[in-house]
């Protein structure tokens, strides 16, 4: 494993993308980044002090393209275990590729196909401070607990995390990361909108599937959604 360090890039994802002769697991890191995205394109925007990292995963032969599906939320519970490792707060993974801890996001994941390769993106938010347009749905780890962190070694911690999680998945093991994702399944039996898929659906969240979709109870309905942003009714 190899780290690159840099002090500002665009993106960590379309940087390490130019980059040749990259092993896996080789990380990237950038103290800022001027146009990081996160799903469905949305913009991700950070104050210095965050953890803004990507990294390669090679795809394994005799996994299919649809098996791959469930690498965000194999990597969304690597980063809660990780951050767990570093602090042990209550955090909740909320499907498909967020990381909560008291009811705000603490880390968003994206993920983007490359030949025979997955570009794996991960934002942090580590020690930087909420910009006031988004403190009422975000927070950073310095915000918790007072205290300052080696950006590194959480990244470092995340990293390592994955890489067994990733071991499990290509040996057969997903249902036993399944299991423990859904005890930490932030959206189970919370009232939820799913918009982005033609039109608006709304029902109350349960678990998370083995085909990684979320089961959503619509009525007397129980259907499945794998596409569309998720949002909570207040």
């Amino acid at each position: 494993m190899k780290i690159f360090k840099y002090e500002e890039l665009d993106s960590t994802n379309k940087f390490i993308k130019s980059l040749d002769n990259l092993q896996e697991y080789d990380i990237v890191i950038a103290k800022k980044q001027t146009a990081g995205r996160g799903r469905r394109g949305n913009p991700w925007t950070t104050e210095l002090g965050a953890g803004l990292f990507s990294f390669l995963v090679e795809e394994k032969e005799g996994i299919s393209i649809e098996e791959y599906t469930k690498l965000p939320l194999i990597i969304g519970y690597s980063v809660l275990k990780g951050l767990k490792k570093i602090e042990n707060l209550d955090y909740k993974f909320k499907w498909t590729n967020d990381v909560y801890v008291q009811d705000k996001k603490i880390s968003g994941i994206l993920v983007e196909k490359m030949e025979n390769k997955f570009v794996i993106g991960i934002g942090i938010n580590i020690n930087n401070k909420m910009h006031s347009s988004v403190e009422n749905i975000g927070i950073s780890l310095r915000e918790i607990t007072g205290k300052e962190y080696l950006i590194d070694e959480v990244v470092i911690e995340v990293v390592e995390e994955f890489k067994k999680n990733y071991d499990k998945f290509i040996n057969g093991k997903w249902e036993e990361i399944l299991l423990e994702i859904n005890k930490l399944n932030y959206l189970f039996g919370k009232r939820i909108k799913i918009s982005g898929i033609g039109e608006i659906q709304e029902g109350i969240a349960g678990d998370i599937l083995e085909d990684g979709r979320l089961e959503v109870y619509i009525g007397d309905i129980k259907k499945a959604f794998n596409i569309g942003e998720i949002h909570i009714a207040k």
